[in-house]
């Protein structure tokens, strides 16, 4: 049952003006006016006259001038900031980065910079009395592997963060998105090569079977519908946001077919996959990137969300009526026409 109110609840929204950030705005503003369960959005972002920050706004002209958008300044890496930001707030979607805003990652150590952003999140969250926290998190892979894997940080940083929020405040839900397919951008997951041919290069063997999100837009539609149900039917669940399974070697038949480019898989070797986020995100991180795809390779295929739950556990669907979506419909939805 849908929660009932007069008012519109104000949400703030982390990371507004990024991938997850933006798709909860916009799913959040979709809600109308006089729904019963309608928000007003108040999105936090770092600088409220950056361009993304314009971006965001003109998108919106008409729900900033109503005033069921607002920007406003806070800095995870500041408590004080957040306080401000989440005061008088009936709710939280909060989301962290492992990446450092215009660093690279150079040290495992930097890697702890997402702690300290989610302990600063959580503390304002409790001093503001926020009633409802939705969070993006991911599993634990540390004990999902055993102890075998123990250096993929990002993800188990991710959940040592809703384990602490869920410890602290009175009413969390989390949300756990697959792989994302606006990684498929990236050049150590797609690359073309000397004939012009688009090549999926993740190291994991083609028949190995993922789920998927689109960031951008699936958690923000699982996170308007967790906001709109409320903490009474919510509260300490977790919703796994994922595709239905996939091969790795059926990306590039279902990228062939809606792009109408020949497409092939060829796997790099996990030596090459990690130089390349080296270079990229920083040496720090590689390790931590060589451990998630080492566990992607092995991860029980019967399982969902990285191998870490079964599928009778996701009750995503018949809580919140709403699904994941398709490599095809992403290709569709933001127009990706290869590297």
């Amino acid at each position: 049952m849908t929660t009932s109110t007069t008012t519109p609840r104000t949400i703030a929204v982390l990371g507004a003006t990024g991938n997850q950030g933006s798709g909860v705005v916009r799913a959040l503003l979709q809600k109308s006016p006089h729904h019963p369960a309608s928000f007003t959005v108040r999105a936090v972002t770092r600088d409220p006259s950056s361009p993304q920050a314009e971006r965001l706004r003109a998108i919106y002209p008409e729900e900033e001038v109503s005033g069921r958008l607002q920007l406003v300044p806070g800095d995870v890496y500041d408590v004080t900031s957040l306080e401000r930001a989440f005061d008088g707030v009936w709710g939280v979607f909060a989301v962290t980065n492992n990446r450092l805003p215009g660093q690279m990652i150079e040290t495992e150590e930097d890697l702890e910079h997402e702690l300290v952003a989610g302990r600063n999140i959580v503390a304002a969250a409790k001093v503001s009395g926020v009633r409802h926290f939705v969070i993006s998190s991911l599993p634990n892979l540390a004990d999902a592997s055993k102890g075998q894997f123990q250096k993929v940080f990002h993800f188990d940083h991710k959940f040592q963060i809703e384990q602490l929020a869920k410890s602290e405040l009175t009413a969390v839900t989390a949300l756990r998105p697959g792989l994302f397919y606006t990684n498929v951008q990236w050049v150590q997951y797609c690359r073309r090569n000397e004939n012009g041919i688009v090549r999926f290069c993740p190291p994991v063997p083609g028949n190995k079977t993922a789920d998927w999100t689109d960031p951008s837009y699936d958690i923000g539609i699982y996170a308007a519908e967790v906001f709109s149900l409320g903490p009474e039917k919510t509260a300490s669940k977790v919703y796994p946001v994922v595709s239905s399974k996939m091969r790795f070697a059926d990306l590039p038949a279902i990228f062939s077919t809606v792009r109408y480019q020949s497409a092939i898989f060829d796997p790099i070797s996990l030596d090459d996959w990690g130089a390349t986020v080296a270079r990229t995100v920083g040496k720090g991180y590689e390790e931590d990137i060589r451990q998630m795809m080492e566990w992607i390779a092995v991860a029980p295929d019967e399982k969902i969300c990285y191998g870490t739950m079964t599928p009778q556990e996701d009750c995503s669907g018949a809580d919140l009526g709403v699904r994941a979506s398709t490599f095809e419909e992403w290709l569709r939805r933001s127009g990706w026409q290869g590297p």
